[in-house]
């Protein structure tokens, strides 16, 4: 009996016209009224700029353009997709999922789809999903999108320094879209399989909660906007999150110097190369986005994807072996690791 698995075979993304720097940013926030040096944004995540969506447009949207682009990459019709997943922390609306807007809009016919909701790990999360699709025969071509538009999250307008203090993490946000199609490939070797390890540590969900859009605080609108982890918990987590990337590369017998490609989650800059430091990872072979988009959610993975492809980091059919290193909140943690 033949042996499924996954292989990416087109990969698109889409970011915002608009450029915000971390400059601009600083004053449509007022920080001059607080007596905030300038430049102080930018030191403290490394983001020099990042897309801000327009106020017409969506999440679905920058999916849409990212889905798109994929398609065409791999060659491959809308009405292709046997499966599309959605994969975001931002959505168009409640309920339908936003899954069924983007099927529409892309014209996939033929697939199904729904939303897939786990935080800053849901395109990972999603990646799994697709993978017991294929690998089981029960979808060929997968078609899984993200479209993030975080900065409608992010306050602007603070009452004093206390305010700002525990909100200087989320200065890192910004908008885009990514997607990338996978597809059923005959395999002769476990080790060509998408391999992934995920764990979950949820005894403190609670600390920097996006509590806006949900029933504890449905009709609350200042509770809809990013706040900070405590401090003690972003080490706790930077600590927990290295921990488990070790121990699963060591699972996994994944050997830095056979890996093309690393692309950790992007959360600022400092984080990145701290993780480098701690992993031993080489910085040349480490995607780091962050500088020029900003921490984007879920489409940070896709877009690292796509354009690592697009600059001849990686090569579709190579055989390529790539490691990704998921985190989102909650805590939820992922590596997955997969031959382009």
């Amino acid at each position: 009996m033949k042996q499924l698995g996954l292989k990416i075979i087109g990969a698109g993304y889409a970011v915002p016209a608009r450029r915000i720097t971390s400059e601009e940013l600083e004053s449509m926030m007022e920080f001059e009224k607080f007596g905030i040096r300038k430049g102080m944004s930018k030191l403290l995540s490394g983001v020099s700029d990042r897309g801000f969506a327009e106020d017409n447009e969506d999440a679905s949207d920058y999916a849409v353009r990212a889905g798109s682009m994929a398609l065409k990459n791999a060659n491959l019709r809308p009405e292709d997709i046997d499966l599309l997943l959605f994969c975001a922390i931002s959505f168009d609306f409640m309920e339908p999922a936003t899954a069924m807007k983007v099927r529409q809009e892309l014209g996939c016919v033929n697939a199904n789809c729904y939303d897939v909701k786990n935080a800053c790990n849901s395109f990972l999360t999603g990646l799994e999903i697709a993978n017991m699709y294929i690998e089981t025969g029960r979808a060929k071509n997968v078609l899984l999108v993200s479209g993030e538009i975080l900065s409608r999250y992010l306050k602007l307008h603070y009452d004093d320094m206390e305010e700002i203090a525990n909100a200087n993490a989320t200065f890192s946000l910004g908008d885009a879209g990514g997607a990338i199609v996978v597809t059923a490939k005959e395999i002769q070797r476990d080790e060509d399989r998408m391999r992934s390890i995920f764990k979950t540590n949820s005894e403190f969900w609670n600390d920097g909660v996006l509590w806006g859009c949900g029933t504890h605080y449905a009709h609350r609108p200042e509770m809809a906007y990013f706040q900070n982890e405590t401090k003690q918990m972003i080490k706790t987590n930077f600590s927990r999150a290295c921990e488990f990337y070790a121990a699963a590369m060591r699972e996994l017998n994944i050997k830095i110097e056979d890996t093309a490609l690393f692309i950790p989650h992007q959360i600022t800059k400092y984080l990145t190369l701290k993780t480098c430091e701690v992993l031993g990872l080489p910085k040349e072979r480490t995607v780091d986005l962050i500088g020029s988009n900003g921490n984007i959610g879920c489409a940070s993975i896709p877009l690292a994807i796509a354009q690592s492809i697009e600059e001849g980091r990686i090569t579709l059919g190579s055989g390529q072996q790539i490691a990704i290193l998921g985190f989102g909140n909650g805590v939820s943690m992922a590596f997955v690791t997969l031959h382009v």
